[in-house]
């Protein structure tokens, strides 16, 4: 098919920024064309008209509602890394009747608006993508290519760590949290249950704990979170960040564990991922964490040469690519609208079983995460 889709993109240099720049994703991409900025700030458009190579005033608003009304783009791309009108962009944009919206990551601030937008999306079948990057790699399908050839025998366990840094905790949670949830319900299944505890100086956190976020993130409490999921293809997942751990980057990562040897995920980085054969437990003799890359296994991997920040944005054109076949084939995109719905739900679940010490099970009691769950609006 030779349709090229009419893309417009949305910023705001006033709040965050364009997130990680994932409009230029769309520059070079075969099948889509941006053909028009939005950003609060005049110094935000004309940067962003500069990125796209669009000289024209008339392509470059400060009103994203705008926008949408004067040019009706095919697909929207929602760049901001304040996700305060994540979902109003999103729902807007469904109902002005573009086919597809590309979101930066986190997706929306509450299973509340997460429903809101997954409604709005299938009322007018616009196709969601979320900005999850890493699921891209090549990487991943030769991961998968091990399990399936045994190489980790039966998978028991996913941990999950964030980045524990000065946002260790609820921050972590929210910002890199998608990341590595995404990629552990990817390899163990839609969660079923939950069971966590988050604690504030060592104490459980109360519902007079939570603070308003930054970035637009919702109310967030806790310096430390410990929280198992059951996933439905059989292990147990595990997420966990505590704040100033000290590791910072080494700790951000998914470790796969099986009964034969394990696997360990990093994202953004080259390699992204390693592969031990041996459980974690076996200690008689060393067994070397070996490089995994696109074609499998590759002990002569390096990042020497390497551009990351090249690499990555392949994995993101990957993203967009799949956006635009969804559109085009009329299904949903691998990290599409239901993606962020699960992550969403993850993240409220953890807090509901902290402050109701009890375990939450699938399918979430809407009305149970609305009255105990702190917002600003309660």
């Amino acid at each position: 098919m030779n349709e090229v889709l009419r893309a417009a993109v949305i910023g705001s240099s006033s709040s965050g920024g364009w997130g990680h720049n994932i409009d230029e994703l769309f520059i070079g991409v075969p099948g889509i064309h941006t053909v028009a900025v939005a950003d609060d700030m005049d110094t935000g458009v004309t940067q962003a008209l500069s990125r796209h190579r669009l000289a024209q005033t008339t392509r470059g608003f400060l009103d994203w509602r705008k926008m949408l009304a004067d040019i009706k783009p095919d697909i929207v791309a929602i760049c901001s890394r304040n996700i305060q009108n994540h979902a109003e962009m999103a729902i807007a944009s469904a109902e002005a009747g573009v086919r597809g919206i590309f979101m930066e990551k986190p997706f929306v601030k509450s299973v509340t608006e997460a429903d809101a937008v997954v409604s709005a999306c299938e009322e007018s079948n616009t196709k969601l993508n979320l900005a999850l990057v890493n699921r891209y790699c090549p990487t991943i399908t030769a991961i998968w290519e091990l399990i399936a050839d045994g190489k980790l025998g039966t998978l028991l366990e996913l941990r999950a760590r964030g980045k524990e840094d000065i946002r260790g905790g609820g921050e972590d949670l929210w910002v890199l949290g998608p990341h590595v949830l995404d990629l552990m319900v990817h390899f163990g299944g839609a969660p079923q249950w939950c069971s966590a505890t988050v604690t504030t100086n060592g104490r459980p956190v109360a519902p007079n704990d939570f603070i308003t976020g930054p970035e637009g993130l919702p109310m967030i409490a806790g310096d430390c979170i410990t929280a198992s999921f059951g996933l439905a293809d059989g292990p147990t997942g595990f997420f966990a960040s505590t704040r100033e751990a000290g590791l910072k980057q080494p700790n951000f990562g998914l470790t796969l564990l099986g009964t034969k040897g394990e696997i360990h995920i990093r994202p953004d980085y080259i390699p992204q991922a390693h592969f031990r054969a041996a459980p974690a437990w076996r200690m008689n003799r060393p067994y070397p964490w070996i490089p995994i890359g696109n074609e499998g296994i590759s002990p002569d991997l390096t990042d020497q040469g390497v551009d990351r920040s090249a690499e990555r944005a392949s994995w993101g054109r990957l993203a967009v690519t799949d956006l635009i076949d969804a559109i085009q084939t009329d299904r949903e995109p691998e990290t599409g609208m239901f993606t962020g719905v699960t992550l969403t739900e993850m993240n409220e679940a953890i807090y509901a079983s902290s402050l109701t010490g009890r375990r939450l099970h699938w399918p979430l009691d809407r009305s149970l995460l609305k009255r105990i769950i702190p917002s600003e609006h309660s």
